[in-house]
């Protein structure tokens, strides 16, 4: 009887270790692909401190203008919400414009975020040489509809899958 749990312990010893080995192979091949393109969202691939230039994704980056607005800079649209700003914030890029890539930017003041204003919304419209889009060249300008007390820290130019390409800070 000894001899039979024995062998039956040491298949199930070895059953285990088959088991957790398959098990290790599955997440290193199938979740580690995920998981990259998760910390992509959160982390950025280039830091750009306040008031320098910064190389990321084959470009240079540099924040060229922060205004802030306390009324819809269309003449047509609706006011503002009671207790909010609009901060418009104008990026200089060089560097060959982006042919396959749709971006957005996204400010945030460490925890909470805000997309960018779309066409027809509160964004002030585009001018010679300045642009919403990173498939055109020119500088970009992003506007963004914030609550008034914000202090914002930073502001991310995120592709549309979620990756952050650059972090300008503030």
């Amino acid at each position: 009887m000894r001899a039979l749990l024995s062998k039956l312990w040491v298949r199930n010893v070895i059953g285990a270790v088959v088991t957790l080995a398959a098990l290790g192979v599955i997440i290193a091949t199938d979740l580690g692909k995920s998981w990259a393109e998760y910390r992509q969202t959160v982390v950025p691939g280039a830091v750009v401190p306040v008031g320098t230039s910064g190389e990321a994704d084959g470009r240079t980056w540099k924040i060229d203008s922060i205004r802030h607005l306390n009324r819809n800079p269309s003449r047509f649209g609706p006011p503002l919400p009671e207790g909010t700003v609009l901060t418009v914030i104008t990026v200089d890029r060089s560097g060959e414009p982006y042919t396959d890539v749709i971006c957005k930017g996204v400010l945030t003041d460490g925890e909470r975020r805000w997309s960018s204003e779309g066409i027809g919304g509160y964004s002030v419209p585009d001018t010679d040489g300045v642009t919403g889009m990173c498939s055109a060249p020119g500088k970009l300008r992003y506007t963004f509809l914030h609550p008034q007390d914000v202090v914002p820290t930073a502001m991310d130019i995120v592709q549309f899958d979620g990756r952050i390409i650059v972090r300008l800070l503030l």
